[in-house]
C-alpha cells in the first residue's frame, strides 16, 4: 500500500493543527506540523531571512521524502497565502505543487486539504491562548493587516484536493469529511 501524505493548509488560525491532531488520532498517521521545523530554525537564525527560507524548504523536502521511502503515512500542516513568495523566490502554490511532485515521485499519494474560515472566525482564533505554546501569531492587529493584504481564499492548483470552511464545521466534522475524502480517493 502506498504511503499517504495529507497536507492541511490555510491561513493562520484556521484550525490546521487542531484538525491535524484529531486526524492523526483517527488514522494513526504521524503528524509533522509546520512549527517543528520553524522552531528548530528560529533557534539558530533570524526570522524572515534567506537562510531560514532555504533551510526550511530543504529540510521539509528531505524529511518528507525519506518518510515516504520508508513507507510512512503522515499529516503535514502548512500556513498558506496564495500570493506569498518566499525569499528563495518560490510561491506557496509552487511549494505545494513541488511537494506533490516529490511525494508522488517517491511512491506516495498526496491529499491536499485547504481549510478556510471567515475573517471574524480567524480573528477570534488568533487570540486564543493555546497558540502561544508554538509561538504562533496571536496579535489580532497583525492578523487584520494580513487579512486585508493577503489572499488566503484562493486554493493551490493541485490534485486530490478538498476545500472546507472550518468556520461552518466543528473540528470533528472537519476530520470526518477529510477522512471520508481520503478513504474514497
Amino acid at each position: 500500500m502506498k504511503p499517504k501524505v495529507i497536507i492541511i493548509y490555510g491561513a493562520m488560525g484556521v484550525g490546521k493543527l487542531t484538525v491535524a491532531k484529531l486526524l492523526s488520532e483517527k488514522t494513526g498517521y504521524k503528524l509533522s506540523h509546520n512549527h517543528l521545523v520553524n522552531d528548530l530554525l528560529y533557534s539558530l537564525f533570524e526570522r524572515n531571512t534567506l537562510e531560514i527560507n532555504e533551510l526550511a524548504e530543504s529540510i521539509r523536502y528531505m524529511v518528507y521524502e525519506k518518510a515516504i521511502q520508508t513507507g510512512k503515512s503522515f499529516i503535514l500542516t502548512h500556513t498558506y497565502s496564495h500570493d506569498y513568495v518566499s525569499l528563495t523566490g518560490q510561491t506557496d502554490p509552487e511549494y505545494l505543487r513541488n511537494l506533490q511532485k516529490r511525494i508522488t515521485s517517491k511512491g506516495g499519494e498526496a491529499y491536499f486539504i485547504h481549510l478556510q474560515a471567515d475573517d471574524k472566525t480567524l480573528l477570534e482564533r488568533i487570540a486564543q491562548e493555546d497558540r502561544k505554546q508554538f509561538k504562533k501569531l496571536t496579535d489580532t492587529k497583525i492578523m487584520q493587516e494580513l487579512i486585508d493584504t493577503k489572499d488566503f481564499k484562493s486554493s493551490a492548483k493541485v490534485e486530490n484536493q478538498l476545500i472546507l470552511d472550518s468556520s461552518k464545521l466543528t473540528s470533528q466534522e472537519t476530520v470526518e469529511k477529510v477522512f471520508n475524502f481520503i478513504s474514497n480517493n
